[in-house]
Order: structure tokens, then sequence, then C-alpha cells
């Protein structure tokens, strides 16, 4: 798993860089809650180790077994494969079945245990290698973990990668129409040439009439 501090996270992000985390060596599909050291427990008093890593050939539903063995029996390994919420495997051991007298005979063991709980079965078919009549065994077991499994480490540095965020300048109501900088406001051209001058504002009135200036003189009208 890749770890950023919280800190360090938000104060790349609030600077403006994209964090990515570098992706580890190996990244496993198998389930990584299965990965690690487990105590095995039989109901008929046996005890070992397993190791529990991905499988050769990694896969979600694949994990490898490693037993150390104990006094009865020799080191093993397998595959196990999920199914339907359960671990299953087959292992063929020369010691398979441990008999009532202290000897053992070959076979071929299923361990199957549940997923959650840890809690399952070793069965086996004794074909009278004891020396007595055929049966078909199988004693419960348990599963303590003891250790988690491998952990991965990023190969390479944390990848900040700058990016640039164009933000317009905020809206100032008239600074569209105010002058630049060190320049002067827009002056209207005025029209020089007397043939396309506009018509006066004050309009001369035709001859013989009175003007308003007259009408609001003194004594006019009188």
């Amino acid at each position: 798993m890749n770890l950023i501090p919280v800190a360090v996270l938000a104060a790349l992000v609030g600077a403006g860089l994209s964090v990515t985390p570098a992706a580890p060596a190996h990244a496993t599909l198998a389930d990584p809650n299965a990965l690690g050291t487990y105590t095995f427990e039989g109901a008929d008093g046996e005890s070992a180790t397993w190791t529990v890593t991905p499988c050769a050939v990694d896969a979600p539903t694949c994990v490898h077994v490693a037993e150390t063995g104990n006094s009865s029996r020799a080191p093993w390994e397998a595959d196990a494969y999920l199914t339907v919420g359960y671990w299953i495997l087959f292992v063929g051991q020369s010691d398979a079945v441990l008999c009532g007298d202290g000897t053992t005979a070959p076979g071929i063991n299923n361990y199957s245990w549940d997923a959650d709980n840890l809690a399952g079965y070793a069965s086996i078919s004794d074909t009278a290698g004891c020396g007595t009549a055929p049966e078909n065994l199988a004693i419960p077991f348990e599963l303590t973990k003891t250790g988690s499994g491998p952990v991965e480490y990023p190969t390479a540095p944390v990848e900040v990668t700058p990016y640039i965020v164009d933000v317009p300048e905020p809206y100032v109501p008239g600074a569209a129409e105010a002058p630049a900088p060190g320049g002067s406001a827009e002056q209207t051209p005025t029209e020089t040439d007397p043939a396309l001058k506009a018509t006066p504002e004050v309009i001369a009135p035709p001859a013989g009439e009175l003007t308003e200036a007259e009408v609001a003189s003194p004594g006019f009208n009188r």
C-alpha cells in the first residue's frame, strides 16, 4: 500500500500539484487478508505453522500454503483455491495417515477451511494402510493468524506533476470602458469638412417670423 501523509497531500493539492502514487514492484492479485502466517491446531492434538503466499501463477482465488511439518509429519506445500467461501487444497503425503501405533501411511489429504472464521477439516480416506478396516477420516482444525503477508513498498518516489490553471481576472464594473494605464480616454473625432457638418442645434426661424427672444421681450404684444 502506498501511504502519503494527509498534511503533505493536502499541501500539494492546495499548491496546484497533482499527486500520483508510484506503483509497487509487484501488486499481488491474491487476497491480502489470506496472506500471512498461521498456527494450525488439529482436534487430534497435531499442530504446525502454515505460511500462506501468492501462487506461482498469481490469481485472486489462489494461495500457496507451506507447512513446516512437526514430529509426526514432514513439511509439505500445495496450492489452495477459494470456492464458495472456502479454501480447499489437496496434497499427497507419504505420512498422510497417522496410525494408532505411531506409524504413518501414505495418502492424499484434503484440507478445507472457512475463509472468514478459519475453521475447517482435514479429510482422508484410509485404505487400510494402518492395518485396520478402510475408513474415511475428517479431523476438525482451526487456523490462528499470527503474522500478516509481505509488505509491499513503492520502488520509486511519489510523482508530483505541476499543472497550470488559467484563472480569469475578477470582473470590475466599468473596467472595460476605462482607459489603459498610462493612456488617455479615447476622444470622439470632430468633423472638419463644412459640407459634412451636422445641422446646428439652434435653427433660425424663417424670415418674417418672430423669434422666441422677441416674443419674450418686455412690452411685446401690449
